[in-house]
């Protein structure tokens, strides 16, 4: 530890391997569900084997009618998962952002615990993220005005 200023110090961060694994546990589920998951009539997400439909998720729209910038990214996802980009912009646009970002957590996880365990230091990604963050949120919240005004994808 070295000391900065009066009073302050900077400590090493340990890395904390607990963190990366409960992501890639998280990320790689989604991905799993997605791939098990379908689409009935473009409105009704299915469950594998009993092939009943899940309720609305969405609270906003069961409650108001109205889709938030979240509607439809489960569907994005299912489409995704079957390789049918065109069906997955046309449920939400902002949902191929974050299945990018989804599945890259899966390799990226990976590989930060493979580094924890060989004593070497974790990647940083820097400004990288709070930057891709804030494209995330514009591109949702743009989508998401753009179908209020009544455009469709």
């Amino acid at each position: 530890m070295s000391r900065v200023g009066e009073g302050m110090e900077i400590v090493a961060r340990r890395p904390d391997p607990l963190y990366h694994i409960i992501l890639l546990a998280i990320c790689s589920g989604v991905l799993l569900l997605a791939l098990l998951l379908s689409i009935r009539d473009r409105t009704a997400v299915v469950v594998p084997l009993i092939g009943l439909p899940l309720p609305e998720l969405c609270v906003t729209r069961r409650y108001t009618g109205v889709a938030c910038p979240g509607c439809g990214m489960t569907r994005c996802f299912i489409s995704l998962a079957r390789g049918d980009v065109a069906g997955a912009w046309s449920y939400n646009p902002a949902g191929l952002l974050l299945f990018a970002i989804v599945a890259w957590q899966v390799p990226f996880r990976a590989v930060q615990l493979w580094r924890i365990r060989r004593n070497l230091p974790e990647l940083q990604m820097g400004l990288v993220v709070p930057i891709v963050f804030v494209v995330l949120g514009v591109a949702m919240i743009g989508q998401w005005a753009l179908r209020l005004m009544g455009v469709t994808f």
